[in-house]
């Protein structure tokens, strides 16, 4: 890396399967870090999780000197998979956080029509993206967003938004919680593209794009993008039902049974 230092340093992913093994005493992997601080080669030390509140409540009660925690944050799971919750218990340890997901791998970018509608009859001038991001502006803890950008256009967006931060107005946040309540009656899957499943699946399934196929149809009833994926090798019908993809799934989702009732539409 031609340094003798990171800035940064997270330990990666502290969850249900994880959680034995950062917290092992023989291993003493907090133990070490802390040493490559006190040597200088970490000048900041923190984690990422997607861990349920109360594994992210045991981690932090058993070692909270992070100067940093890396969450998924926006107002989709903010209740759906208790991110408030989340929010709070790292917030109550005074560390700081840094979000990830803000857009829901894109999703809060485009939303379903119902809920698109109510965002722009509120702001028509404004981007669907930036409700979710003047939404995390508005939480006090929350110190950096990582905003993954596909386009020019989503790098221009980006910085209007940022260039004067303006977190919502109470009247504001109760229009993007109707919104948000329109686009969760189409219950889409809430997949985040980790890709965590497809290393384990024995049928070699692309599974975040099997399921991001299967959202597009729920959420918008265009038939054609299920069509759209007979160019892929392995389709939903390959599943093997053999559950292995699900303790890998931070989000917690029941992928079997998805690819099954996808395979079922597609019929």
């Amino acid at each position: 890396m031609q340094t003798d230092y990171l800035d940064f340093y997270l330990l990666h992913g502290m969850d249900e399967n994880s959680f034995d093994a950062f917290t092992d005493e023989s291993r003493d992997y907090i133990g070490f870090l802390q040493e490559q601080k006190r040597l200088g080669r970490i000048r900041y030390l923190g984690f990422s999780s997607h861990a349920a509140p109360e594994t992210l409540s045991r981690f932090l009660e058993w070692y909270d000197g992070f100067d940093m925690a890396l969450l998924q944050l926006n107002y989709i799971d903010w209740k759906l998979l208790n991110a408030k919750r989340q929010y709070e218990i790292v917030t109550a340890h005074n560390i700081p956080i840094w979000v990830m997901e803000p857009m829901k791998g894109g999703i809060l970018s485009s939303l379903n029509p119902k809920a698109a509608k109510i965002l722009k009859d509120a702001a028509p001038n404004r981007s669907l993206a930036s409700w979710g991001f003047r939404f995390l502006m508005g939480l006090p803890n929350v110190r950096t967003i990582l905003s993954g950008m596909s386009s020019i256009a989503q790098i221009k967006d980006n910085l209007t938004i940022f260039d004067k931060p303006d977190p919502l107005s109470s009247q504001e946040i109760k229009i993007l919680e109707k919104a948000a309540d329109a686009f969760l009656e189409d219950r889409s899957v809430p997949c985040t593209g980790c890709r965590y499943c497809c290393s384990v699946c024995p049928a070699g399934l692309d599974i975040p794009l099997l399921i991001k196929g299967y959202n597009e149809h729920r959420v918008s009833g265009e038939t054609w993008r299920i069509a759209g994926l007979s160019r892929i090798k392995h389709g939903p019908e390959s599943c093997l039902q053999c559950g292995l993809c699900l303790k890998h799934c931070p989000q917690k989702i029941e992928i079997p049974h998805i690819m099954k009732q996808f395979a079922a539409v597609r019929k």
